[in-house]
Parts: structure tokens; sequence; C-alpha cells
């Protein structure tokens, strides 16, 4: 529950960074990863992880340097996985105008033209994923494999509907599985969103600018 706390608001800071910077994926997890670094944990041996508890600006910097891969965004190594991801979930490439080579936030004829998908492009929307690594030995364990439906009952499982029993529905990144499976490390996605409007001109064709919207996840993703 703290942790989802922290991811709503990392999300709003991910959205804030990501209006004042063109909408830099770069810019808005960091912004995100400077919110949760309270929450994140390391290894502490007998399959315990430690969380460093931050109480002011010494703290942080000390935690900021001792966390492997904090400063890399990276969360272990061997895995395409981040301590915290930001994805763009609009304004999507099509709603702009192709050639326009930057779109001018605080132009009210950008966002003019009568439709909601106007009004939309120049408002910045994010999701926040934050991966965390759940601290508590056997427990974590437990929320993970319920979280993947494999050791509850059918009538408790968080499954598609109509799915055979003992069906595992597959993670969106097996990276998941990886990690629970031969490291012993229980991840588990929690994800937040946000909206602001943008306060700096968005880019049209900068590759972070998506085509299609990617935060729509099941639960088992």
């Amino acid at each position: 529950h703290q942790a989802r706390l922290f991811t709503k608001f990392a999300a709003y800071k991910a959205a804030r960074a990501g209006s004042i910077h063109n909408a830099s994926v770069k810019a808005m997890e960091d912004a995100a990863l400077a919110v949760l670094l309270p929450m994140v944990s390391e290894p502490a041996g007998g399959g315990a992880e430690a969380i460093i508890p931050v109480a002011g600006a010494t703290d942080y910097g000390t935690k900021w340097n001792r966390v492997k891969g904090i400063k890399d965004n990276k969360l272990e190594p061997g895995e395409d996985l981040k301590y915290a991801a930001v994805t763009i979930c609009g304004p999507l490439r099509g709603w702009l105008k192709p050639n326009a080579g930057e779109v001018d936030f605080d132009d009210p004829a950008v966002a003019s033209g009568g439709s909601w998908q106007d009004s939309e492009r120049t408002k910045l929307r994010v999701q926040v994923t934050f991966n965390y690594r759940m601290p508590i030995p056997f427990a974590n364990w437990v929320i993970h494999r319920a979280a993947l439906d494999q050791v509850i009952p059918e009538s408790l499982r968080l499954a598609v509907k109509g799915a055979p029993t003992g069906t595992v529905p597959p993670f969106k990144d097996p990276a998941y599985a990886r990690l629970a499976e031969n490291k012993k490390i229980y991840v588990i996605p929690i994800r937040a969103t946000y909206t602001m409007r943008m306060q700096s001109n968005i880019y049209v064709n900068k590759a972070e600018i998506p085509s299609d919207n990617l935060c729509l996840f099941p639960f088992h993703y």
C-alpha cells in the first residue's frame, strides 16, 4: 500500500517533469525514480530485502550511491527491467500534424477544432511502472504466486474468464518470472497514471511520442 502511494506521487512528478522537458521519457523516469528511491530495497540475505530508510538529504545521497543499478535505473543485471519505467499514453503521434516539427503548447489554435481529441494534443498522459522488489521472506513469494494465479483456487483466480484450471497466464515481460524462479527476487509491477497540460513544446518526430496507447495492461502483466 505504501509503495502504491509512492507510485501515484511519482506519476505526478513524472508528468510535471515531462510537461516542462518536451515530454522527455528520460527526464520523467529520473523524476519518478527520485520519488521512489525510499521504497527501493536491496538483498539482505536469507531471501529478505532491506529497505534503507531515507530521513534527509544525507540519507538520500547515501542510498543513491549504495543501491546497485539505481543510477542507471536498472533493477537487475541481465534483465531489461527498470526500477521506474515511464510510458507515454498520449498524445499519440497520429493526433499531431506530422510536418509540424513541434507542437506549440501555448497556441490556442493547437487545441481547437471542436473535437475531444483536439483538446488532448497538448495534454501529457503518462503511466509510471514501479517494479517493486517485495522485501518480506515467504510473504513476497505468496503474493507473487497469487498474482501469477499459481496457488489459489479457481474461484479466486485473477485470470481470464473461462481459462482452464491450472492455466498460468504469462507475464508480458517474462523477466518477472525469471527473477522469481532463478534468483528468488519477487517483483510486482505497481502502476499509476497522471495527466498534465504541457508547459513546453512537444517534438512531433521524436521516438518518445508513441503511435499507439500502450498503457492498457491486464492485471497478470
